[in-house]
Protein backbone atom coordinates (compact mmCIF):
# COMPACT_ATOMS: atom_id res chain seq x y z
CA UNK A 1 0.00 0.00 0.00
CA UNK A 2 1.17 3.18 -1.22
CA UNK A 3 0.18 6.56 0.81
CA UNK A 4 0.21 10.17 0.64
CA UNK A 5 -1.15 12.03 3.86
CA UNK A 6 -1.68 15.88 4.08
CA UNK A 7 -1.90 18.05 7.74
CA UNK A 8 -2.47 21.19 6.96
CA UNK A 9 -1.34 24.39 10.13
CA UNK A 10 -5.11 25.77 10.37
CA UNK A 11 -3.66 29.15 11.94
CA UNK A 12 -1.59 29.26 8.67
CA UNK A 13 -4.30 28.48 6.36
CA UNK A 14 -6.59 31.09 7.79
CA UNK A 15 -4.02 33.62 8.15
CA UNK A 16 -3.43 33.15 4.18
CA UNK A 17 -7.46 33.18 3.18
CA UNK A 18 -6.76 29.45 2.26
CA UNK A 19 -8.96 26.72 2.70
CA UNK A 20 -7.60 22.76 3.11
CA UNK A 21 -10.48 21.73 0.19
CA UNK A 22 -8.74 24.35 -1.87
CA UNK A 23 -5.19 22.98 -1.39
CA UNK A 24 -6.53 19.06 -1.54
CA UNK A 25 -8.17 20.27 -5.28
CA UNK A 26 -4.92 19.26 -7.43
CA UNK A 27 -4.02 16.09 -5.39
CA UNK A 28 -7.80 14.98 -5.60
CA UNK A 29 -7.62 15.79 -9.65
CA UNK A 30 -4.65 13.68 -9.74
CA UNK A 31 -6.37 11.44 -7.63
CA UNK A 32 -9.03 11.22 -10.49
CA UNK A 33 -6.73 10.37 -13.24
CA UNK A 34 -5.11 7.53 -11.59
CA UNK A 35 -7.54 5.62 -9.31
CA UNK A 36 -5.87 6.68 -6.09
CA UNK A 37 -8.85 6.89 -3.10
CA UNK A 38 -8.97 9.26 -0.43
CA UNK A 39 -10.13 6.64 2.07
CA UNK A 40 -10.05 9.51 4.73
CA UNK A 41 -10.16 13.55 4.48
CA UNK A 42 -6.08 14.30 2.81
CA UNK A 43 -5.22 10.64 3.16
CA UNK A 44 -4.72 9.22 -0.48
CA UNK A 45 -3.89 5.36 -1.17
CA UNK A 46 -3.33 3.24 -3.58
CA UNK A 47 -2.14 -0.50 -3.91
CA UNK A 48 -0.77 -2.08 -7.31
CA UNK A 49 2.29 -2.11 -9.55
CA UNK A 50 1.82 1.67 -10.41
CA UNK A 51 1.16 3.13 -6.97
CA UNK A 52 4.67 4.70 -5.69
CA UNK A 53 5.02 6.06 -9.16
CA UNK A 54 1.32 7.71 -9.39
CA UNK A 55 0.92 9.04 -6.21
CA UNK A 56 4.52 9.90 -5.70
CA UNK A 57 4.59 12.26 -9.05
CA UNK A 58 2.00 14.28 -7.68
CA UNK A 59 4.92 15.86 -4.61
CA UNK A 60 7.35 17.82 -7.08
CA UNK A 61 4.03 18.42 -9.47
CA UNK A 62 2.53 20.50 -6.86
CA UNK A 63 5.56 21.86 -5.49
CA UNK A 64 6.90 23.63 -8.26
CA UNK A 65 2.82 24.86 -9.11
CA UNK A 66 3.08 26.26 -5.57
CA UNK A 67 6.36 27.06 -3.94
CA UNK A 68 4.58 27.80 -1.00
CA UNK A 69 2.37 24.90 -0.24
CA UNK A 70 4.67 23.72 1.75
CA UNK A 71 3.76 26.95 4.44
CA UNK A 72 0.40 25.39 4.81
CA UNK A 73 1.17 21.93 5.61
CA UNK A 74 2.15 20.32 9.74
CA UNK A 75 2.43 17.32 7.84
CA UNK A 76 3.21 15.59 4.36
CA UNK A 77 4.22 11.98 4.06
CA UNK A 78 4.72 9.18 1.73
CA UNK A 79 4.02 6.08 2.59
CA UNK A 80 5.61 3.02 0.73
CA UNK A 81 4.65 -0.22 3.11
CA UNK A 82 5.81 1.20 5.92
CA UNK A 83 8.64 3.35 5.05
CA UNK A 84 7.84 6.75 5.94
CA UNK A 85 9.00 9.59 3.79
CA UNK A 86 8.74 13.28 5.25
CA UNK A 87 8.04 15.00 1.91
CA UNK A 88 7.89 18.92 3.78
CA UNK A 89 11.75 18.27 4.45
CA UNK A 90 12.46 16.03 1.12
CA UNK A 91 11.10 18.89 -0.72
CA UNK A 92 13.02 21.60 1.23
CA UNK A 93 16.14 19.31 0.20
CA UNK A 94 14.98 19.50 -3.54
CA UNK A 95 14.69 23.03 -3.49
CA UNK A 96 18.09 23.51 -2.14
CA UNK A 97 19.69 21.57 -5.26
CA UNK A 98 17.00 24.23 -7.50
CA UNK A 99 18.58 27.18 -6.47
CA UNK A 100 21.31 25.99 -8.50
CA UNK A 101 19.20 27.32 -11.38
CA UNK A 102 17.60 30.35 -10.53
CA UNK A 103 14.70 28.48 -8.68
CA UNK A 104 14.18 29.67 -4.50
CA UNK A 105 11.90 28.47 -2.14
CA UNK A 106 11.82 31.35 0.94
CA UNK A 107 11.48 28.73 3.87
CA UNK A 108 9.47 32.44 6.01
Amino acid sequence: MVTLKFVFNQEKLKQAGKTEEELLQPMREHAKKYDIAEPEHGFFAKDGEDAMCVIGMFIPEITRKDVHYLDYLDEWTFDIDGEVEDCIEETKKWWKHERKRGVYYDEE
